[in-house]
């Protein structure tokens, strides 16, 4: 039996693995980067290991360290959750040496499945459906990393005969890995070396194997896996499937179980082939095989994960099987219990992954302090969270946040608590793709289980993550930081932080609070009588007709619209306030009315989006530009990021090079910008 358990892992999945363990009896270690010495999932361990460092490679991806930590804990076993050295075979096996259990399936399977490659042959030979691929040899990238052609004769009339023989459009993907990583979408012969080198270098960095392959890129299939288990004694089951086809850079943001496309038959049949899969490789412990369900009905072999999914609690939700506390029993050698065996799925269940990040900025990841999150208590709502107030969301991890969770019923009620519950969250402190995801569980298509891999390439980000307030919304929003900053100041309420200069203290005098929030600058005036009432209220210099004001506190301020009193939360936290009410949220910051001199950017300066790596400068000083060419390319939360030219004109002054650390602000490239080119 498993006495004491590290976890390899961080966040919310390191919070996940303990809760499960600690009901088994097991004490958790966990491990702890320098950014993470406070991290949630520390404070919920029994013990503590300090990994010296930041980055992954120092930390979580540093295999001798973790085992140590484990030797220096005497933890008698080790579970590494997911991504970081998950699916790495020469942990597995290092842990094993160790005398330490690994929570996974033997090394030999994580082996035969961490190459693509190898596992479409080994599922071909076992039966199981697949598509044709394209192995690209590495000689060939690094030829054309290096500015040729491509070994063996040139890309044109090599590997571009080739992907011509599958049928253009094609897709680039990495052998190792997962996750979108090391993954282009290719239309056109002259996209192809660019796309093979950015691809590998891109899979190299995230999991140390830059090999790539090209497969026929299928529109608008549908990303359908199967959950399966196995124990030590031979016996191998699927738990059913999950539907994942809406995705954003080719990674899963949406899940459900069960798909709504997957019929009783086709459940059997896909069923039939996980389990195919499985034996094929003899597979122990809980993983997942994944399949490309094609338009016409028919399906494909994608690639078998050795490990714990992002999204298994959707499965966990329908079937009430606890899939952590399965793996730790598999671990010690158990035969799967019965109701494993049989299993049965009761209702609907529907996952989000709510990241740090901007949908209507290409996805941009925001890091920062999280200052305050939480989320409305409902019944079949759960919500597995790696962060809490005061939080640090780190450049240097994947931004995840948390994962959310609705089960009910049926598939439009469970879709319906999700995005109820979403919206009433209070995030504050960096940007999330929380709208997004409300808008897509209330987007018709998705209730009418509409969906495919394509769905965000159909509806724009940027629209679909725009604030849920519209407009007129966001003015009343404004108002309420407005009123909620004067009513501090009135009645000397405790405030974290600091109110905007423009909020005074004089109630009879006409008051004016300048913010910049999504519409940039506005100006709320305001003015009470010496009752205390709320004469008058513009925003942007336009009255709020029809508004009244009926309390407002330095916590909530209530706003009567049109007869309709409607309450807004107000929180202020270092020179930002935030505001949330039954129509959305909205964050304002105060506006500098004077800048320094110096601190102003020339026309056409591009500065870092975010603190990452120069993994690519793609121009020189005098170099003609178009708009949308890249100029710099930066790897920073285990993404490349691209930084491209807004407009057309001519590179003046370039001041970084590759392999150089920046921060977020960091002057990157001048461009002269023509005269009259709209950015």
């Amino acid at each position: 039996m498993i006495s004491k358990l590290l976890v390899a892992n961080r966040g919310e999945i390191a919070r996940r693995v303990m809760r499960s363990a600690r009901e088994l009896g097991i004490t958790c270690v966990a491990v702890a980067s320098d950014p993470d010495a406070t991290a949630p999932h520390v404070a919920d361990a029994d013990e503590v290991v300090r990994l010296p460092g930041a980055s992954p490679t120092d930390t979580y991806l540093d295999a001798e360290a973790l085992v140590d930590a484990a030797r220096r804990s005497g933890a008698d076993a080790v579970h590494p959750g997911y991504g970081f050295l998950s699916e790495d075979a020469r942990f597995a096996r290092a842990c094993l040496a160790a005398g330490l259990v690994f929570v996974g399936p033997p090394p030999e399977v994580i082996e035969a499945m961490g190459s693509k490659l190898a596992a479409k042959a080994t599922m071909a030979g076992a039966g199981v459906p697949v598509l044709p691929t394209v192995e690209v040899p590495g000689v060939v990238v690094a030829d054309l990393a290096g500015g040729g052609t491509g070994a063996g004769g040139g890309v044109e009339a090599g590997l571009a005969a080739s992907a011509a023989a599958l049928g253009w459009p094609v897709l680039v993907k990495a052998s190792a890995g997962g996750g979108g990583r090391g993954m282009r979408i290719v239309a056109r012969p002259d996209e192809l070396g660019e796309a093979l080198v950015s691809a590998a270098r891109e899979a190299s960095a995230a999991f140390g194997d830059g090999t790539v392959f090209l497969e026929p890129y299928v529109a608008r299939p549908r990303h359908v896996e199967v959950q399966i288990v196995g124990d030590s004694h031979g016996t191998v089951v699927h738990l059913f499937e999950r539907e994942c086809s809406i995705q954003r850079r080719h990674q899963k943001i949406v899940e459900e179980c069960p798909s709504p496309a997957v019929s009783p038959a086709l459940r059997a049949e896909l069923g039939a082939a996980a389990v195919a899969a499985a034996r094929a490789i003899g597979y122990v412990n809980a993983g997942t095989v994944e399949f490309l369900l094609l338009p016409d009905g028919r399906f494909a072999f994608l690639e078998v994960n050795t490990r714990l999914q992002v999204e298994h609690p959707v499965t966990e939700a329908v079937t009430g099987i606890d899939l952590v506390r399965l793996q730790l029993l598999v671990a010690e050698g158990a035969p799967l219990p019965e109701e494993v065996r049989s299993p049965t799925m009761t209702g609907h269940a529907v996952e989000v992954r709510l990241y740090a990040e901007d949908p209507t900025s290409d996805w941009r990841p925001s890091a920062g302090r999280l200052d305050h999150v939480a989320f409305p208590a409902v019944a079949g709502l759960r919500v597995d969270s790696g962060v809490e107030d005061g939080s640090v969301v780190s450049s240097h991890y994947d931004p995840m946040l948390a994962k959310v969770i609705a089960h009910a019923p049926g598939r439009t009620e469970a879709a319906r608590l999700l995005a109820g519950a979403l919206s009433r969250a209070e995030l504050h402190g960096v940007t999330t793709n929380r709208d997004l995801l409300v808008r897509i569980l209330r987007h018709p298509e998705f209730l009418a289980g509409d969906i495919d891999t394509a769905f965000l390439e159909r509806h724009d980000p940027a629209v679909l993550g725009a604030p849920l307030a519209d407009a007129p919304t966001r003015a009343l929003h404004a108002a309420a930081a407005a009123l909620a900053g004067q009513a501090a100041r009135r009645r000397d309420a405790p405030v974290l932080g600091r109110m905007p200069s423009g909020w005074r203290n004089n109630p009879s005098l006409p008051q004016t609070a300048t913010l910049a929030g999504h519409d940039g600058t506005v100006e709320v005036a305001y003015r009470f009588d010496r009752t205390g009432r709320c004469t008058e209220l513009a925003v942007g210099g336009e009255p709020l007709a029809d508004v009244a004001v009926t309390s407002a506190t330095a916590a909530a301020v209530v706003l009567e619209v049109a007869g309709v009193a409607r309450r807004y939360a107000v929180a202020f936290a270092p020179e930002r306030v935030y505001v949330d009410g039954p129509d959305g949220s909205s964050a304002f910051s105060e506006l500098e009315r004077f800048p320094l001199p110096g601190t102003q950017l020339a026309a056409g300066s591009l500065v870092a989006p975010l603190p990452g790596t120069v993994v690519k400068v793609a121009v020189a000083a005098g170099d003609a530009v178009e708009a949308g060419d890249t100029l710099v390319a930066i790897e920073a939360m285990k993404m490349e990021h691209e930084v491209r030219a807004r407009a057309p004109g001519t590179v003046a002054e370039v001041h970084v090079v590759p392999g150089q650390q920046v921060d977020a602000g960091r002057l990157l490239v001048v461009v002269h910008e023509e005269q009259g080119a709209a950015p």
